[in-house]
């Protein structure tokens, strides 16, 4: 190797990659097996001998740091894991009834025949005697009467574990946002209304106005398709249009994502610079725009991990480092996964999220190359591109977590993908204009009626298909390694320099 490769491979930006890498492994390896404590102590020993040793040698010290930020990820996902008073508050699932105060503390999950809220509970009692708090409880209740965000709630149910269903644990996924208790169909009795974060309590105020506006210049399903990709309330969709979305592969345009957010900075990027902004002031309102984008939505988690990268990413170009793109994916894992280090294992939308904007960094320059026979009209070729760079790299998370692999899922990209931005321009300002003049936001709508029925037509029509999507049950955990090892590999070979041959 020589002397120039030795100096880049331990350059700042390498060393970067390196840190941040080891400790997302040590929350990954921590999420499937934590060793005993005298393993990891020998370990900090070994880490802490190569760096006071061999100081000097810059890639010993190199590897020990790199031990040393792999036990920080082990620490962290094991200080995630529940408290003692947690451990205590499972005594009382499956127990006789209970009786709880509590606070909703995230937005109402409505659904077609029942509403999910989730409490923080207080003064836990059974019987006669108290016996604590309840800590979160996910509770499953009729759709009337309506409880909000804030409502303080006296409880009276039974407290249930989770568990499992069909291999699925939802005990684990549960536990990613603290929840570690279910109730079913309570009593409740509306107490108070004040509760919650009122800065939260505002916003969320906000999108049930505009929600409310779409509702009133749309007719259905189009509002809530729009409302969907607008501030990611899909639970409006009839049941079998969500099947339909999923079995067609598009579902990831009714949810808040990194493509959301794609769009919407580029929509802002664009308007500034045709209003003869500079670059640095059309970032700043792109900046802005994001930030009052995921307020919209009511800073819903999946929103706010969005708009993370969409921000890393937006920095970086005005920066002119989009060539760093691995460190400011890596940098935005470390942030999201030094909150809440069990969304890398149990958190589904964190994995597709991150390894479909990897396929489409690493791949879109190669399979790009193989469909120049696509016109680039609409940015077909474009949508294409990156469709199938997402799917590659994504192909055994959807698998593996969904048992099902939707075959026209790059067709239906193709057809609807490239116009999403033109969609979600309209849709919202119609439905800004709709707060001052409803007649004129039901006109300006129409044109988002359009492209929406259009997106509806092609999602049922793809939906309708013979093999449209093929169920892939029981596979080996281990076909997912040789997966990605394969396409590593591939990637690797085909971005090996070429030798310039000599006359």
């Amino acid at each position: 190797m020589s002397v120039f490769n030795k100096h880049r491979l331990l350059s700042k930006s390498y060393l970067f990659l390196y840190f941040t890498s080891s400790l997302v492994v040590g929350v990954v390896m921590a999420s499937f097996w934590v060793p005993p404590h005298w393993i990891l102590l020998m370990f900090f020993a070994a880490a802490v001998l190569l760096i006071s040793v061999w100081w000097k040698v810059a890639w010993v010290r190199t590897v020990g740091f790199c031990g040393l930020f792999l036990l920080l990820g082990v620490w962290r996902l094991v200080m995630a894991q529940p408290a003692d008073e947690v451990g205590q508050l499972r005594a009382y699932n499956e127990g006789e009834k209970v009786t709880f105060s509590g606070v909703v503390v995230e937005e109402p999950d409505v659904r077609a025949d029942n509403v999910k809220l989730t409490v923080a509970g207080e003064e836990i009692s059974q019987g006669e005697s108290r016996a604590g708090v309840a800590g979160k409880v996910l509770m499953t209740v009729p759709r009337y009467p309506e409880f909000a965000y804030g409502d303080r709630l006296q409880i009276s149910g039974q407290l249930k574990d989770p568990g499992e269903f069909d291999g699925f644990s939802y005990r684990d996924y549960l536990a990613k946002f603290g929840i570690y208790s279910v109730c079913y169909r309570p009593q409740i009795e509306l107490v108070g209304a004040d509760g919650g974060n009122i800065f939260q309590r505002g916003l969320l105020r906000v999108k049930q106005r505009f929600k409310g506006q779409v509702e009133q210049i749309l007719p259905e399903p189009q509002a809530s398709f729009l409302a969907g990709m607008l501030l990611g309330a899909k639970r409006g969709l009839p049941d079998d249009l969500r099947e339909q979305f999923n079995v067609v592969g598009v579902s990831h345009i009714i949810v808040i994502s990194g493509f959301h957010v794609a769009i919407v900075a580029g929509l802002l990027m664009n308007l500034g610079l045709a209003l003869s902004l500079s670059r640095r002031q059309a970032f700043w309102l792109a900046v802005v725009g994001l930030v009052l984008f995921i307020l919209l939505t009511g800073a819903q988690t999946s929103a706010v991990r969005a708009g993370i990268m969409g921000g890393l990413v937006l920095l970086a170009m005005q920066a002119g480092r989009l060539s760093d793109v691995k460190n400011l994916l890596l940098l935005a894992a470390v942030v999201m996964l030094m909150i809440n280090p069990l969304l890398l294992r149990f958190d589904v939308g964190f994995q597709l999220s991150f390894l479909a904007t990897i396929g489409i960094v690493y791949l879109s320059p190669l399979i790009t190359k193989l469909l120049r026979f696509l016109p680039e009209a609409l940015k077909i070729r474009e949508s294409a591109t990156m469709t199938l760079s997402a799917q590659v790299t994504t192909l055994p998370v959807i698998i593996t977590s969904f048992e099902r692999l939707s075959l026209v899922a790059p067709l239906a990209n193709i057809m609807i993908v490239p116009l999403m931005p033109l969609t979600m321009m309209a849709g919202f300002v119609s439905g800004l204009v709709s707060f001052v003049s409803l007649a004129l936001g039901k006109v300006l709508a129409t044109g988002a009626w359009l492209l929406l029925s259009y997106k509806l037509a092609v999602v049922e029509w793809l939906a309708r298909l013979p093999y449209a999507a093929v169920e892939i049950n029981d596979l080996w955990w281990g076909w997912g390694v040789v997966y990605y090892l394969v396409v590593i590999g591939v990637v690797v070979w085909l971005k090996r320099p070429q030798k310039v041959k000599q006359t």
